[in-house]
Order: structure tokens, then C-alpha cells, then sequence
């Protein structure tokens, strides 16, 4: 049956309409998603090809090697901080080392108080007030010995004087040669570890 011009006319338009249709549904369905994808796909490929030349150019630069290097420095002065800085344990044993530090330069020690301790940051600071009795040379020697101990202890806020009459006559010394000599001392201290554990770790 031959259509009429109408019915063809409906029918080329319905054609039209239809691949309008498929057109704009191919552009919303499939084709602008994979352009979103593909966007967002360079976007990741452009943002790793500048962390890539950020890269070379650290190389280039040598930053990589100073910041190893630098970690490395950091690394040794924490080792020689363990060194220089006793646990609040090995106090005794300094003390000891101190008393015996002078009685080896012929020094001998009136006073030595119990330390007060202040918090400061990482390490505690303990401080004790001294006092000797010696000549000269034996209490310069003796100083000069108790700041050359491995743990870092600082006399400091000296005053040196006569030696009291009483002195001079328990050590035998009535020449007015013998001095006294009163200082501080400040130690820094690494307290123990929350755990206890006392390690220096």
C-alpha cells in the first residue's frame, strides 16, 4: 500500500527524531562519561608526572642525600646526648665519682645537699650546692675534674674563701693556705621512662 505524502512526511520525521534520539543518547550515555573518565585519567597521569619531575629535580638537586645525611647527623648527636646526659639512676654513682675525685686531689668535701630537681622539656635539670676544703691547686684540679666527668656537669656560681679556723685545725692545715669553696653543680637527667624501665632506650 503506497503511503501519502502526509504519512511520509510523519514517518521521515519520526526517522529524524529517532536518530536525534540515538545521537544525544549516545553523547549522554556513553560518550560523555568516557570523556569524564578520560579527564580525570590525565588529570592523575599530569599530577604524577609533576610529582615524578619534583623528584628528579630533588635528585638533581641532591636533597635526598642531604636529608639522609642530615638524619644521620641527627642520629649521632642523640647517640653522644645518651652519653653525656645520666639516668636518674646512675646519680650515686656520680656523686661517688665525685667524692672520689676529691679526695684523689686532697679536697675534701663539707657539703654536698641533697639535689632539687627541676622539669625542664626532655631532660630533668639537678642542681646541688657543694662545699670543699682544699688548696688551691687541688680545688682548681678537682673543679676542672668533676667538668670533665663523661655525664655533662656543670660547677657553677663559685666563691672561694679562707678556710674557717675550724677547718684549718680538723685537717691539720693552720698556714691560712687552706681554702673553702662553695658552688653549685648542675647536672642535666634523662628520667625514667613512663614504663619504668630506666634504659635509656
Amino acid at each position: 500500500m503506497a503511503l501519502s505524502q502526509k504519512d511520509r512526511q510523519q514517518l521521515l520525521f519520526l526517522l529524524i527524531l529517532l536518530a536525534v534520539g540515538a545521537v544525544g543518547a549516545f553523547w549522554f550515555l556513553w560518550r560523555q562519561p568516557r570523556v569524564q573518565q578520560l579527564s580525570a585519567v590525565q588529570e592523575e597521569i599530569d599530577s604524577l608526572r609533576a610529582a615524578v619531575d619534583s623528584a628528579r629535580q630533588d635528585l638533581a638537586r641532591g636533597t635526598v642525600e642531604d636529608l639522609r645525611q642530615r638524619a644521620e647527623d641527627y642520629e649521632a648527636s642523640l647517640r653522644l646526648m645518651r652519653q653525656l646526659v645520666p639516668l636518674e639512676n646512675e646519680m650515686p654513682t656520680l656523686i661517688d665519682n665525685i667524692a672520689s675525685r676529691a679526695t684523689l686531689r686532697g679536697v675534701h668535701v663539707e657539703q654536698f645537699s641533697p639535689p632539687t630537681t627541676e622539669e625542664s622539656g626532655i631532660f630533668d635539670v639537678q642542681q646541688f650546692q657543694l662545699t670543699v676544703v682544699g688548696h688551691y691547686d687541688g680545688i682548681g684540679e678537682f673543679l676542672a675534674d668533676v667538668a670533665s666527668l663523661p655525664r655533662i656537669m656543670v660547677p657553677y656560681e663559685l666563691t672561694l674563701g679562707p678556710a674557717t679556723l675550724t677547718a684549718q685545725t680538723t685537717y691539720g692545715d693552720t698556714t691560712g693556705a687552706l681554702l673553702e669553696a662553695q658552688f653549685q653543680l648542675r647536672t642535666f637527667v634523662k628520667p625514667p621512662a613512663a614504663g619504668g624501665s630506666g634504659d635509656g632506650s
